[in-house]
């Protein structure tokens, strides 16, 4: 009779004994791993978003906080604007209309270039953020010419509805 032990094999050394298999099992482990690994690109756009509308929002505010000083009677200027939306990219479509019992109805359907995984719609510009007002705080912003200048001067450089700014008298 034989009183040799069974000779126990774990699963590591059988697999470094074996090493197709171990390179086999190394290439689908960093697959999965690379399948399962968080996507950035989504949250990175959306960063990259947010800082844009910053940057623009700084750079609005000023160079109207530079023109508004220009204003006589107006000083310690203090400018902030306010946005409906980010930055808007338009796709170029068509447009087809159906005729439908209760008239007309449109439908847009945008013109995709490249094919399977490289399909892309084409972008034909970017539309700039819509802006929903503008505040400002000055000395003599209480001096109902010098809003009145402001508010004319505001509205001309951006293109804003004069009810959409407001002028106020700041502290001294």
């Amino acid at each position: 009779m034989n009183n040799q032990k069974p000779k126990r094999v774990s699963v590591f050394s059988y697999i470094k004994e074996q090493k197709g298999l171990a390179l086999i099992i190394l290439i689908v482990f960093v697959a999965v791993v690379l399948l399962l690994w968080p996507s950035k690109s989504e949250s990175v756009s959306i960063k990259d978003d947010q800082s844009r509308l910053e940057e623009y929002e700084q750079k609005i505010e000023g160079k109207l906080k530079s023109l508004c000083t220009k204003v006589r009677g107006a000083s310690n200027v203090e400018v902030s604007v306010y946005f409906e939306s980010g930055f808007e990219l338009v796709y170029a479509h068509n447009e087809e209309s159906k005729a439908t019992s209760n008239g007309v109805d449109f439908e847009k359907k945008y013109i995709i270039v490249g094919s399977g995984d490289d399909e892309k719609m084409i972008c034909l510009y970017e539309k700039m953020p819509s802006i929903s007002g503008v505040a400002i705080v000055c000395k003599g912003g209480g001096n109902p010419t010098v809003a009145n200048d402001i508010i004319s001067l505001v509205s001309s450089a951006l293109g804003v509805a004069k009810n959409k700014i407001y002028v106020a008298e700041g502290k001294n």
